[in-house]
């Protein structure tokens, strides 16, 4: 007897977490710059630079960049700015993972303190929050099939795997020229530029993944008559990334990084400080998945034969629904007292943030926030440059078929458009598209079948009618099997109208 296998590769998640480490230390201010009088805005942003799995330890490296506004102690300028960087490195204990598995890192900011020493030194500390999830794959194969021949009867459950294509990273370049308009100043001097990555999608062919976004890029700078200005712009990239595994219609989830913004300043052709030569460095972690519908040999046996089943263990994670929502969250941001009130909307910076994530009977409970950054211009001369922070919670269900208990849920949130409006009071009205999907995962292992062996019924045993007498849990696949007998002569014989339906202490006639 030949059964027919399906190979595919299955994936299990050796380990998956969040873990926080800091970064930061002394800071001097270069020999170009001011003294500082008074810190207006710390901003860091940290990101993955590399990640190691050894000796049953996940290390993960990166890099956090520092944005420094500051007011300076100078009649020259009203504000002016440091950039500079602190290298961070994390130890997370996995045991069981090995250095050929796969990781996926992801770091956020989620604190960044700062305490001035003298005018020309101050002590930067972030708190870096570190999402991973590191992967085992392994290529397995399935019984779907026996040979016509053999005249076998299988038992067959259907299971919904999540296949993985790939699991990979790209690093890509987006370098622009940016135009100041006629309408503003001329600049002297960058201050900050900062950029968000939305509106962003994917496609799947044969080989390739098509990632498509937009850069939206704020810059701020001090223009030729000392003013404070900013110019906004959006640029939209597409990247063809190579992935031999990905088919059409695969499912890809990936973390965009910015890794690094250089900006120059260079003159026009009127000789104006108005063309600002752009390189923003992008990482992207893709992981690509592939639903795979496979209808499984449980069981078998060949009728009139003996048959051996040869099985192997296996570890499966078999997804049972994946559930997402799209939802609009708006917020008005009023500014209290004693705060410099807004001129100009400089950058609006939206980051969610999961807090709860609960599956349990066919309803999953995600609950979180999002945190909106705003920075503005004002008309103040002691704080030109001012920021505002606001958190607007959320929280949604998301409901999916199945209600049995221990099911795993990998939610992701991610703010997929955003935008802002000042309105005649004054005040920041927010509005973004929040995203949420899941996938709910049941843990499962299973005895695989691998090979079967048959071999003939000696002619010394015993053939002929069996009286058998239905005890509690039998199934007629039980019985049938048992006694090597096709199901449908059991059926036949007895007159059987519903084979899932057999009474305790029922008599079957069983022609072996």
């Amino acid at each position: 007897m030949e059964l027919m296998q399906e190979t595919f590769t299955v994936s299990r998640t050796v380990c998956r977490g969040v873990t926080q480490t800091m970064s930061g230390g002394d800071i001097i201010v270069p020999d170009t710059k001011a003294d500082i009088l008074k810190i207006i805005q710390v901003d860091a942003e940290a990101h993955i630079t590399d990640s190691i799995i050894r000796g049953g330890k996940l290390i993960l490296s990166g890099r956090t960049d520092l944005k420094i506004l500051y007011i300076p102690d100078s009649d020259k300028d009203k504000i002016s700015s440091i950039l500079s960087s602190f290298d961070f490195s994390q130890d997370i204990s996995c045991a069981n993972a090995v250095e050929n598995m796969q990781v996926i890192a992801s770091a956020s900011v989620s604190r960044a303190e700062f305490s001035v020493i003298n005018s020309r030194k101050l002590h930067i500390k972030t708190i870096i929050a570190l999402d991973y999830e590191v992967t085992e794959t392994e290529e397995a194969s399935i019984a779907t099939d026996t040979d016509e021949e053999s005249g076998a009867q299988a038992k067959r459950e259907t299971i919904n795997l999540q296949n993985i294509a790939d699991i990979c990273s790209h690093s890509f370049t987006v370098q622009e020229n940016l135009e100041i308009p006629g309408s503003q100043s001329p600049a002297r001097e960058l201050l900050k530029t900062d950029v968000q990555i939305t509106d962003t999608e994917y496609k799947t062919v044969t080989g390739r993944i098509i990632l498509k976004g937009m850069l939206s890029v704020c810059l701020l700078y001090i223009s030729d008559d000392g003013n404070i200005e900013h110019i906004e712009t959006e640029l939209p990239f597409t990247e063809v990334v190579d992935s031999s595994g990905v088919g059409d219609d695969c499912v890809c989830v990936t973390d965009y990084a910015v890794s690094g913004v250089d900006c120059a300043l260079s003159e026009d052709s009127d000789g104006e400080r108005r063309v600002i030569d752009a390189e923003i460095r992008v990482q992207a972690q893709i992981k690509a998945t592939e639903s795979m519908a496979l209808e499984m040999i449980t069981d078998c046996y060949v009728p009139y034969k003996h048959t051996e089943l040869v099985k192997e263990p296996l570890e499966m994670e078999e997804i049972i629904a994946s559930p997402s929502s799209q939802n609009t969250l708006k917020d008005i941001v009023e500014f209290p007292s004693g705060v410099p009130s807004v001129k100009s909307v400089y950058n609006v910076v939206m980051k969610p943030y999961l807090t709860k994530s609960e599956a349990q009977g066919g309803r999953l409970l995600c609950e979180g926030r999002v945190e909106a950054y705003v920075l503005y211009l004002s008309d103040s001369t002691e704080n030109p440059v001012y920021s505002v922070r606001k958190e607007i919670p959320f929280g949604y269900v998301l409901n999916y078929d199945d209600q049995s208990p221990d099911l795993i849920a990998n939610v992701r949130a991610d703010i997929r458009h955003s935008g802002y409006n000042l309105n005649s009071a004054g005040e920041v009205e927010l509005r973004c598209i929040l995203g949420i999907d899941a996938d709910i995962i049941r843990r499962r292992k299973d005895n695989i079948i691998t090979d079967v062996e048959v071999s003939d019924i000696s002619a010394d045993e015993d053939r002929g009618i069996v009286i058998y007498f239905v005890q509690s849990g039998d199934t007629l696949w039980d019985i049938a099997k048992r006694y090597a007998v096709p199901m449908a002569s059991i059926i036949r014989y007895n007159d059987i109208a519903d084979p899932d339906k057999l009474a305790v202490g029922e008599r079957l006639f069983i022609p072996v």
